[in-house]
């Protein structure tokens, strides 16, 4: 099976891949966390104070560009982002994937203690796994997923991205 057979026979269009990490570390911890909850999440920790939805707009301009178009893909479900039943792959690096999830409903859950206690990240949303590897053994993708530098990102038919990843073995 392939990624755009999953697509396909949910109707969908579009895609999310998305990282796992806390700058960059406790990416296999965090992994298995996801994996093992059936979570995705996005934080970034002593930056984002309290539930996305709730941050002030002046608060919300002191983050990079980026970061606000990523929590408002993530959380708010009245913005063009992920809904229920939407696909997120979740990445290892630029090289692999180690899931492919499917939202399972539109409410985000906002959890403080999670990245309080650095267990996970406190804006998460819940998902059924369609595929999940042990991350020492990832799907490897056929080339390096350059360009990919953020979080969470859309991928769309007109995308670069869209070929190569819909394509792989699962």
């Amino acid at each position: 099976m392939k990624l755009v057979d999953l697509l396909s026979d949910s109707k969908k269009d579009c895609f999310y891949i998305m990282h796992l990490s806390y700058n960059g570390s406790d990416k296999e911890r965090l992994w298995n966390y996801a994996r093992d909850n059936k979570l995705i999440g996005l934080d970034v920790p002593g930056i984002v104070r309290g539930n996305w939805l709730d941050v002030r707009e002046s608060a919300k301009k002191s983050l990079k560009r980026g970061w606000v178009r990523q929590f408002d893909t993530f959380c708010d479900a009245r913005q063009k982002g992920i809904h229920k039943d939407d696909f997120v792959m979740i990445i290892k690096g630029m090289e692999s994937a180690l899931g492919i999830a499917q939202v399972i409903d539109s409410t985000l859950i906002y959890d403080k203690k999670l990245s309080a206690d650095r267990v996970f990240f406190d804006h998460v949303r819940r998902v059924k796994w369609h595929h999940k590897y042990e991350y020492a053994n990832p799907l490897v993708f056929p080339k390096l997923l350059l360009g990919f530098s953020h979080t969470l990102s859309r991928v769309s038919q007109d995308s670069p991205r869209w070929l190569m990843l819909t394509n792989l073995n699962l």
